[in-house]
């Protein structure tokens, strides 16, 4: 039977993907698992693979189109095989948005409620009256909730307002005028740092404006607090030089390696701290998935090291240094949603910082840079010892203080105590 390809999310609060290029042309034979073609999101470019051995039957989005996430972008299956296509599928996306109807299925008539929101123009003062989960979309979407017109009881702003809004975009006077903005095109973004960038106004890339508006949805929602401890590193550098002493470079540790090993041994051991918020529920996650942030020329983007807990010291290397290499590439390999991240600054010489929590997780943990410094022993002495930082940011609506302190102390311990890392 024919399997459907689906264009992959790639990412929390990405809605749409662009097929970058087919390996694969209608006809061609493929095995489960072969990358049959690249798709784009905002944050990076992801490997699609053949469900199932057999041809490829179908495309249905050609290369250079952009599709919805989840939805069919073509077909495998056997040779010769008929499919049933949905009614959906021939038309791309430009054609559908072409011949979608203002009114949507679910009642909301867009084209009056545009007229409406520009009759009273935009940014409504006084009291919004919204659903919280009509709030939450608006938060996730960095829509100005005053500027959606509501359609439930007393003019009450609900979550299939926001939806239309966002699908139809601003509720615009009609024949509004043509502003010079909207005809002409955006300059291209200099290189960070650059002294081209000096007094100019450029337009943020997808990936910008992905990070922008999701780190302030997680400020904005998330109460974090804060625990720092300082870390006796002496210990673990001596365990990594004898351990890497007999690995070949590509299998060698780093220091992160073994915060990421730490972490997850501590979220085995504190469970209550792998878990997400929906609504009012708390969702304990069986998985101990962690993601380590990666800056780029243009931004950042965290690979997930998929069940962390389950992967040897070694192992951790290896995948890391995989991630890393295809996102630095501008590519990703994994899907799987991150449950706790790592965000490591140790290489840029940062003595320390915090880190902003990544929705839907509850913590992220910040790390520092190595120093030597002069410490005073148990026994009084003054001993030079390598030290570092590492701050854990929480959300207190998940995690209270003495949980998040049992927990980044089980780090620490786990990396003054190297050779409980090696099992």
């Amino acid at each position: 039977m024919a399997e459907k390809i689906i264009m992959p999310q790639g990412g929390q609060d990405i809605m749409e993907g662009r097929v970058l290029r087919w390996h694969k042309a209608e006809g061609d034979p493929v095995q489960k698992d072969e990358v049959i073609c690249e798709v784009e999101t905002e944050k990076a470019v992801f490997e699609v693979k053949s469900p199932i051995d057999g041809v490829l039957l179908k495309i249905i989005v050609p290369e250079g189109k952009v599709a919805q996430v989840f939805s069919t972008i073509g077909y495998v299956g056997a040779a010769d095989e008929s499919i049933a296509v949905e009614a959906d599928d021939d038309a791309t996306p430009a054609q559908k948005k072409e011949t979608k109807p203002e009114k949507k299925e679910s009642g909301v008539d867009v084209a009056a409620l545009k007229k409406k929101v520009a009759a009273k123009g935009p940014g409504r003062k006084g009291r919004i009256k919204a659903s919280g989960r009509a709030k939450k979309l608006a938060d996730q979407h960095g829509v100005d909730i005053a500027l959606v017109l509501g359609t439930g009881p007393k003019g009450r702003i609900v979550e299939k307002d926001v939806r239309a809004y966002i699908d139809q975009g601003p509720a615009l006077p009609d024949a509004a005028p043509a502003t010079p903005a909207a005809t002409t095109a955006a300059p291209a973004a200099a290189p960070a740092g650059s002294p081209a960038l000096r007094g100019q106004t450029v337009p943020m890339t997808r990936m910008r404006q992905v990070i922008a508006r999701r780190l302030q949805q997680s400020k904005q929602t998330i109460p974090h607090f804060y625990v720092t401890v300082t870390v006796d590193m002496t210990e673990a550098i001596q365990q990594r030089a004898a351990l890497n002493a007999k690995l070949d470079k590509d299998s060698r540790v780093s220091m992160n390696d073994m915060v990421v090993k730490a972490a997850a041994i501590a979220l085995g051991e504190f469970p209550p701290v792998n878990c997400k918020i929906d609504e009012d529920n708390l969702i304990y996650l069986e998985d101990i998935n962690i993601g380590v942030a990666v800056g780029l020329d243009d931004g950042l983007v965290v690979p997930v090291l998929a069940e962390a807990d389950n992967l040897s010291l070694k192992g951790i290397a290896q995948k890391t240094k995989e991630l890393v290499s295809l996102a630095k590439a501008g590519k990703q390999a994994s899907l799987t949603p991150g449950t706790f991240t790592i965000s490591n600054m140790g290489m840029l010489d940062v003595d320390n910082f915090v880190a902003i929590i990544n929705p839907p997780e509850s913590a992220v943990l910040a790390v520092g840079s190595v120093r030597k410094k002069l410490v005073v022993a148990d026994d009084n002495s003054f001993q030079v010892r390598d030290t570092m930082c590492m701050t854990l940011s929480a959300d207190h609506r998940a995690v209270d203080g003495v949980l998040g302190s049992k927990f980044i102390n089980r780090i620490k311990y786990g990396l003054e105590n190297p050779q409980t890392l090696l099992g």
